[in-house]
């Protein structure tokens, strides 16, 4: 059974997640060119992220009385997508190494903030 904490930390995790989310344009995306360093990590950030939510949830969820095997593969799947995550996470990282700040990594534009009307 979750905690208090552990509940509280996913929900967190879901609200950033969303509110990434909702700063994203239909037409701009976020504002940085596609194809840039800056859109591909963002994006490999976004999947790990959610990936990590849900094997989070997964983890967190009430136990279910399954049989062994099925307890077994479900396990394999949760590590299976932990490690996913944790690679696509270092993808990213690795791809941001090859920039030396984050204007050159949206490829040379620097975003500035859009005055809501």
């Amino acid at each position: 059974m979750p905690n208090l904490s552990d509940v509280v930390h996913l929900e967190r995790a879901l609200v950033a997640l969303d509110a990434v989310m909702g700063k994203r344009d239909a037409t701009l995306g976020w504002g940085v060119p596609v194809g840039t360093t800056a859109h591909q990590a963002a994006t490999q950030c976004l999947s790990a992220a959610a990936t990590l939510i849900d094997v989070a949830q997964a983890l967190l969820a009430e136990p279910q009385h399954e049989t062994p095997e099925a307890l077994t593969g479900q396990w394999r799947t949760i590590i299976a997508h932990a490690k996913g995550a944790s690679r696509t996470a270092h993808q990213a990282a690795l791809q941001l190494a090859t920039e030396s700040h984050v204007v050159s990594a949206q490829g040379g534009i620097l975003i500035t903030q859009r005055d809501e009307v």
